[in-house]
């Protein structure tokens, strides 16, 4: 049996190690699943979710958020009682599935090996460190899209784009929340009531949600991910950005290039050969590459401006897409400052960029990538092609790579 106290210590032991010092909302979720289970209580993600964010909970976007939380603390808590933990009398694990803290006692210490037995030992663990070792260092070769990520020293952020939407009669006559690719933030739905006064009415601005189907598959995709190489990263709304974190932190963002976006001004300003720039009213000038055969596209607020130094060739691309079948993704792997690295899918419809990091998580198309592209470069900048049915069942083709040397 497991006192109180003990238990208790477990919680204070944990809260001082190095594994948890620095982790804020760890050791916020840490305490208050411990606590929570001393006393018995039912956990659910709507608790947690109140007592990670207060006032400013949203069960739309927050509960997933917090199931990705307690991800991150159980993979904390399995690589800290492996490591600096390994022999702490008392253990904890958060089953998969559950919020509930369960506590073991650790069994006492084996005797002592005899003088064969530890030879044994040593030859087995050499061996197991020479092939630890070799497939650590052929599996980082396969994955120079994300071994910045997981070198340096510098916390990783996902970025994820907030949606804008507005609150009013649905075709059923009820309320409902609406989403409107014109309309992205509040000056742009009080424009439209100045515009459209009697079928506006109705409406009223509603809150931006940045969780949705798309995001949680792609958040899904890149949690697995860094979690092979024992890993994690931060999320927060697009509209938190501080371009002061673009140079303290690695940064990914899902989301699109509408819009005043910080990122794509960071884009603009790295790179060496490609420029994103809004459209002109008048139409795009010569060199224009369109999807063949797609009659039904239309175009986005965006263009790409390329140029080719081994043509010598001015190209201009202009983004196309129908909103659920087909649409260009651009990804961008560009150096910041102060040693860190950013990695961008800019997707206007979300289903891009979800196959985009699809692409980008498997092992084999990030082998075939780098060896047919990228060979080890630091930076690249390439523009694709996706195409699907009703956002499912997607492929992804590539139209443009730069190396931005």
């Amino acid at each position: 049996m497991i006192s109180t106290e003990e238990k208790l210590q477990v919680l204070k032991t944990l809260l001082n190690s190095k594994a948890f010092s620095k982790s804020t909302t760890s050791n916020i979720l840490l305490k208050y699943l411990i606590e929570s289970s001393i006393e018995k209580k039912d956990l659910n993600a709507t608790d947690i979710g109140f007592e990670l964010f207060g006032s400013k909970y949203v069960p739309e976007k927050s509960e997933a958020t917090v199931r990705v939380n307690v991800y991150h603390l159980r993979s904390k808590l399995k690589k800290y009682f492996s490591e600096d933990g390994i022999n702490d009398p008392i253990s904890i694990k958060i089953k998969t599935g559950q919020y509930g803290v369960s506590f073991y006692r650790k069994e006492k210490p084996k005797p002592k090996y005899s003088i064969k037995q530890k030879a044994l030992v040593a030859i087995t663990s050499l061996t197991l460190l020479i092939i630890g070792s070799y497939f650590f260092i052929k599996l980082s070769y396969k994955d120079p899209v994300w071994n910045d990520f997981f070198k340096n020293d510098k916390e990783t952020t996902l970025y994820l784009y907030d949606i804008f939407g507005y609150y009013g009669p649905t075709l059923f006559n009820k309320m409902g929340w609406h989403r409107d690719y014109e309309i992205n933030t509040p000056e742009d739905f009080y424009n439209e009531v100045e515009k459209h006064p009697d079928l506006m009415k109705n409406y009223s601005p509603g809150r931006n949600i940045y969780v949705n189907f798309l995001s949680a598959l792609s958040v899904n995709d890149l949690s697995k991910h860094f979690f092979k190489y024992k890993k994690e990263f931060n999320i927060h709304k697009f509209h938190d950005l501080s371009l002061l974190q673009l140079k303290e932190q690695n940064s990914i963002y899902l989301g699109p290039l509408r819009g005043d976006n910080a990122f794509v001004d960071f884009l603009n300003l790295k790179s060496k050969h490609i420029k994103m720039v809004k459209l002109k009213p008048n139409g795009t000038s010569k060199n224009v590459e369109n999807f063949d055969g797609q009659n039904t596209a239309y175009n986005e607020d965006r263009s790409i401006e390329y140029k080719d130094i081994e043509k010598g060739i001015d190209t201009i691309i202009t983004l196309q897409s129908n909103g659920s079948r087909y649409e260009h993704v651009l990804v961008a792997k560009l150096k910041g400052d102060n040693n860190t690295t950013n990695l961008f899918f800019f997707s206007n419809h979300g289903f891009g960029g979800t196959a985009a990091i699809d692409f980008f998580t498997n092992t084999d198309s990030i082998t075939n990538f780098n060896n047919k592209y990228l060979k080890n470069n630091d930076e690249f900048i390439s523009l694709f092609h996706v195409n699907g049915k009703e956002r499912t069942s997607m492929s992804i083709k590539q139209v443009l790579f730069d190396n931005n040397k």
